[in-house]
């Protein structure tokens, strides 16, 4: 009689177990991103002003490694398949550059960057929305699982180094402004890690994330009168991997 007694409490533990992720489950995770750089790279920088169009052969950029906070919401549609939302805090991107910059020609006036470091800064907006595949039962303790997303990256606050910013603004003249952008771009992102079931809500978790993300940088000095003196442009290739460790709840 006793094990007939016991037997529906059993049964309970082990649903809710087997609830662990299993559709309908939303799990809420935060922890910490890496973002290494190490393949990033920018084309010659090319200049454009009334003297013609020059690129400046050598120079070149990279941006490098940093990390930030980073927060996903998972929703299960069903026991092995879920949707992502990857976000969380702006990482500031720092670009260092090399080479010697002759916007107006060879026989114009030149700048050297390797010593203004970095050249630029900026705040990236880079949520990634993913299809997750996740391998195993619900209930399983360790569930490993691959993942294809897409992304669509934006870019605020670009500061240029104040030594870079006043040859820029010499070169607008009195009264002129200097401008510096970042274009947004959608890019597609693949995504493997796995998940631990530490208890029955509670969850550890570990990913790593490739993005192939290009951009294209914008430089202009305008004159007091609006005109546009000198347009400098550079495509930057970035191509983070993205490593994250953190801990979700499911509610």
């Amino acid at each position: 009689m006793k094990k007939v007694r016991y037997l529906p409490l059993l049964t309970g533990v082990m649903c809710a177990g087997a609830l662990a992720q299993s559709a309908g489950s939303f799990i809420a995770t935060g922890g910490g991103t890496w973002i290494d750089y190490g393949m990033s790279s920018a084309t010659p920088l090319q200049s454009t002003s009334a003297a013609g169009t020059f690129t400046s052969s050598g120079t070149t950029g990279q941006i490098h490694n940093t990390w930030t906070v980073e927060t996903a919401f998972t929703y299960f549609i069903t026991d092995n398949i879920a949707i992502d939302l990857a976000t969380g805090v702006p990482p500031k991107l720092k670009l260092y550059a090399q080479g010697t910059v002759t916007p107006f020609g060879p026989g114009g006036p030149s700048l050297g960057l390797g010593n203004l470091q970095p050249l630029a800064t900026t705040r990236a907006w880079p949520p990634i929305l993913f299809l997750k595949y996740y391998f195993g039962a619900a209930q399983a303790k360790v569930r490993p699982f691959l993942g294809v997303g897409v992304n669509y990256t934006w870019y605020t606050a670009v500061q240029l180094n104040p030594t870079f910013n006043g040859a820029l603004h010499t070169v607008a003249g009195p009264g002129g402004d200097v401008k510096a952008s970042l274009s947004p771009s959608w890019n597609p992102a693949f995504n493997a890690g796995v998940s631990y079931n530490l208890s029955k809500n509670w969850y550890a978790t570990a990913s790593v994330t490739y993005m192939p993300l290009k951009t294209n940088a914008t430089i202009t000095a305008v004159a007091a009168n609006g005109q546009t003196v000198l347009t400098n442009r550079t495509r930057i290739t970035a191509n983070p991997w993205i490593g994250f460790v953190g801990i979700g709840y499911r509610f």
